[in-house]
């Protein structure tokens, strides 16, 4: 953390002199994303800031139980268009690239105000915004978000508490992952202070599906496509056959969770496709195959052990039919 401090009392100069912030994170924000804006903007509002909370779809039902709940807006260009473009600042959360923004980026490119972003991604072009608060050996971006409210000695309540646990139990699958340390069980025990229904939490995150979703899940289950002696596991998804489910678009990581359950799997991917054709893909591994540098060849990003990117629509299964290539390749099977 020592050397994000200069950046951290950089934002803190900013955000002193600003009267209106905005706050928001990748499309289909995970948890990771949801809790880092929750987190600040429960900050900003304590130290008595006009913070406002804008993420591209509604949120999931899976973070229905959070206090941020009550205070997140659903971007539409019509009701929040003045709101940016007369901002003072714009605080992005959990993206390297502003191609992640979806709908949001131009508006968020356009306005004046001063950029700042949050992350813990892997990045080679500096980042996104004139402020970037960025450290990719952090375990979540709602650690870092975390770190930034310590330094500047903000209050932290239960909201922030919860928001904070949201980002690390996400993305660290409940502490499965190879992602998790000392640092991060140290941290957990201190929110958990905060009188946070750990129980009720996993349930609401992991355990509360839909019976469109349990359907669908039955589906990806029966069609997934299973190579290289089980390696990598695929699936697409029909946005025909989500419509006539009447599943969320946004609630992936379910069947992320059933593909990577089979025994000998290393690599998942999964096509998503969305109503103009083009498709949004998600890529998950054990920790020792680089899915980074997979989704960055087709113009995406993320992390060693989970990626992801959208594939245009005029070129959708040709890119699908590439990247299943190289995922091929990558386990060593020709």
């Amino acid at each position: 953390m020592e050397a994000l401090r200069p950046r951290f009392d950089a934002l803190r100069q900013l955000l002193d002199g600003a009267a209106t912030v905005v706050i928001t994170g990748h499309e289909k924000a995970d948890g990771d994303a949801v809790g880092a804006v929750a987190s600040l903007r429960r900050h900003l509002e304590l130290e008595g800031k006009q913070a406002r909370a804008l993420l591209n779809e509604p949120l999931s039902t899976r973070y229905g139980f959070m206090e941020f709940n009550r205070t997140v807006e659903v971007y539409d260009p019509e009701e929040h268009g003045e709101l940016l473009a007369t901002a003072d600042v714009v605080i992005m959360c959990d993206l390297s690239s502003i191609g992640r923004l979806g709908p949001l980026r131009g508006a968020v490119e356009t306005s004046p105000a001063t950029k700042v972003c949050f992350d813990h991604h892997p990045c080679d072009n500096g980042g996104p915004a004139d402020i970037f608060i960025h450290d990719p050996t952090a375990t979540a971006t709602g650690c870092l978000t975390y770190d930034y409210i310590r330094h500047v000695g903000g209050e932290i309540d239960r909201e922030i508490a919860e928001s904070v646990f949201v980002s690390l139990c996400t993305d660290t699958g409940w502490f499965r992952y190879p992602n998790t340390n000392a640092r991060v069980m140290d941290l957990v025990a201190e929110l958990s202070s905060f009188r946070l229904d750990l129980p009720g939490m996993f349930r609401a995150i992991y355990l509360s599906y839909s019976s469109a979703m349990v359907r669908l899940l039955g589906h990806v289950a029966r069609t997934m496509n299973e190579e290289s002696d089980g390696a990598l596991i695929w699936a697409v998804v029909r946005n025909e056959l989500m419509e006539d489910l009447g599943v969320e678009r946004y609630e992936v990581d379910p069947i992320l969770d059933v593909l990577r359950s089979s025994e000998r799997v290393r690599i998942v991917a999964l096509f998503t496709e969305r109503e103009d054709g083009s498709m949004s893909v998600s890529l998950r591994s054990q920790g020792d195959l680089d899915m980074n540098s997979v989704a960055s060849q087709f113009g995406g990003g993320g992390h060693v052990y989970a990626a992801g990117t959208t594939l245009p629509a005029s070129s959708a299964v040709a890119h699908r039919k590439s990247m299943l290539a190289h995922l091929r390749r990558l386990l060593g099977d020709r």
